[in-house]
């Protein structure tokens, strides 16, 4: 890894033969790596980059968190989230899930304290005895 940390950044042009074949394989090896641990769309972000550490910076670029609003639009999409009709629980669970895992991938970690009433807030109506005797269950460890 010392290829994507930045501590080797071109093969050593006056090394030995047998130096620069071994650069060159732990190079290759380490933008398989990267390319095989990405999801493929965004392979064509990273197609252009030559070296290992270029792929990685240019990862670290597409996914830090630059602004407010990289945080403000999933936290309000997970503060108005509701259950649609014909939602089954499953499908409901899941887009909180992957909304609550949207804000863990930029640094923002959503406290179970808030997640419960947030995911029993977005019960329809007839959920409205359930979602008032566990937010009135003070002895619930989740809420």
């Amino acid at each position: 890894m010392d290829h994507v940390r930045g501590i080797i950044f071109e093969s050593p042009s006056n090394a030995s033969t047998t130096s620069r074949n071994k650069w060159t394989k732990g190079e290759v090896k380490e933008r398989k790596i990267i390319r095989d641990s990405i999801d493929k769309h965004l392979v064509a972000y990273v197609s252009e980059m030559n070296t290992s550490k270029e792929i990685y910076d240019r990862m670290v670029s597409l996914f830090k968190v630059n602004d407010a609003n990289q945080v403000l639009l999933p936290r309000n999409k997970l503060k108005e989230i509701k259950k649609g009709k014909d939602e089954s629980m499953q499908a409901y669970f899941l887009r909180i899930t992957e909304i609550k895992n949207d804000l863990l991938s930029i640094g923002e970690a959503i406290p179970d304290s808030e997640m419960s009433p947030t995911t029993l807030g977005g019960f329809p109506s007839e959920w409205y005895i359930f979602r008032t005797t566990l937010l009135g269950n003070k002895r619930n460890s989740w809420i």
